[in-house]
């Protein structure tokens, strides 16, 4: 084990900054694929659009299930990094392996749970759309393993403090993902036109290409010599829950906010069509913003393991709080020109009266929303890089379905409040489950939830106390 410097507060929200910019980059280029699959498919057939669309949705929320509970490696990696235990930094990402291998073993039976679960989702009058958007959610079944390889090495890469090379690789997936789209959707220079099939495939290969490029980097000779990432360390039962208890909540919670908001979506669309097209105006001006919160979660998640990894609880505290602030400062700008210019932002997607109106009335909501939202999104993600992932399961869990969804039905219908009433909902939920982090993070039982290995959990303690 070797010595590892410690970090001053001098500097320590410049130091969030720049893990967190490569990592803005990065998500935004998430929000491209789906973009470039869309452009491509719009191509073919209007039912292709929603086919693609709906499939996309249920795809991604289950796909959380499995790249969140392997991102949790950022954790383990930083625990070990912040110790300086080079060794451990190695003997963690073989634990997460053993495990994505263990999960990999499902992979054949998705494309059938996929098909059962989009029978449901799929518009009853629409036999295109079903048959569309199955063929499209069987062949993205396979991308699960690859995701899971490549949320491992994002940790191991992240929970160090390099941001910049999972930004890259980001970026490599996107521009690959748009030339296989274009030659496999349209069948260009005489490659196969296999439409829908086409772009689901050119996602699963895209993918492929960046774990290849990922397991390089994670076994290459300087990782090895230093991390010893070469030398098969296959976990043992003890050890993979460990894992599981801290990387499966991570998962569910994720899972459970987009399954949610999901839910709410739907529950605008029975407002009327003008209304749900709002709705998804505003939901595109609210992703840019979106990203910088979660860009500061997960700069702070890496910067408060390695802060209790290096016997720093007080450190870890400052982190999350200065990653808080940072945060809401970002968004809160962004949400700035949602309240200034809503109806100018409104008009460049939509010339009709009604849905610009209900769009200007979500837009100048959302502009509040967002300083919370940051609030909510850096604390949950502070508390996620301390260990403290059941914690903020259950309270999403509680405070989505328990608080969220009823009073978002209650003050849009009953109510009779509409779309601002049932904004007014998301921001009720927002405020507590904000709340709810917040007095979990200044009792600081996070700074011990990890539990560790060799009595960490003893000696964290003593030293917080």
């Amino acid at each position: 084990m070797r010595a590892h410097p410690r970090t001053t507060d001098t500097g320590l929200t410049r130091k969030i900054a720049l893990l967190a910019g490569p990592l803005i980059l990065q998500n935004f280029s998430y929000a491209l694929l789906g973009v470039t699959d869309t452009f491509f498919v719009s191509r073919i057939s209007t039912e292709a659009v929603g086919a693609v669309g709906l499939a996309s949705v249920l795809f991604f929320a289950l796909m959380l299930l499995f790249r969140s509970t392997a991102a949790s490696s950022v954790v383990f990696v930083g625990r070990a990094h912040g110790a300086g235990d080079d060794r451990g930094v190695g003997e963690a990402v073989w634990r997460l392996l053993t495990m994505v291998a263990l999960l990999s073993l499902i992979v054949p039976a998705l494309p059938w749970v996929f098909a059962f679960l989009f029978s449901y989702a799929a518009p009853a009058d629409s036999p295109v759309v079903l048959e569309l958007g199955t063929r499209y959610l069987q062949v993205r079944a396979f991308e699960v393993p690859f995701a899971m390889f490549n949320a491992v090495v994002w940790g191991f890469l992240v929970g160090r403090g390099d941001s910049r090379t999972p930004m890259l690789l980001a970026w490599t997936q996107v521009l690959v993902n748009i030339v296989l789209v274009w030659l496999l959707v349209a069948g260009n220079l005489g490659f196969p036109a296999w439409g829908v099939a086409g772009a689901a495939l050119a996602t699963v290969l895209s993918n492929a290409v960046v774990t290849i490029v990922s397991a390089w980097i994670l076994w290459r000779p300087d990782s090895h010599a230093r991390f010893g990432t070469r030398r098969v360390r296959l976990a043992g039962l003890r050890e993979l829950r460990g894992v599981l208890k801290v990387g499966l909540p991570m998962g569910i919670g994720d899972f459970v906010d987009v399954a949610s908001f999901t839910a709410f979506f739907a529950l605008v669309g029975r407002l009327g069509t003008e209304m749900l097209a709002a709705n998804n105006i505003a939901l595109q001006f609210m992703s840019l913003s979106f990203t910088m919160g979660v860009a500061v979660a997960q700069a702070s998640s890496s910067l408060v393991a390695q802060a209790l990894g290096a016997r720093e609880p007080q450190r870890a505290t400052r982190v999350g709080y200065r990653a808080t602030v940072l945060g809401m400062a970002l968004m809160g700008l962004v949400g700035l020109g949602y309240f200034i210019a809503p109806a100018a932002l409104m008009g460049v997607f939509s010339d009709d009266p009604v849905v610009v109106a209900a769009g200007v009335a979500v837009l100048r909501l959302v502009a509040l929303y967002q300083v919370v939202d940051a609030a909510t999104i850096v604390l949950g993600g502070s508390l996620n890089g301390a260990g403290d992932t059941t914690y903020t399961m259950l309270a999403r869990l509680v405070c989505a379905w328990g608080l969220f969804l009823p009073l978002a039905y209650l003050f849009a219908f009953p109510l009779d409040g509409g779309i601002r009433g049932a904004w007014a909902g998301a921001m009720v939920y927002l405020i507590v489950l904000a709340l709810a982090y917040l007095w979990r993070f200044r009792s600081g039982r996070w700074k011990t939830s990890f539990g560790g290995a060799d009595g960490e959990r003893e000696q964290l303690r003593e030293v917080t106390v």
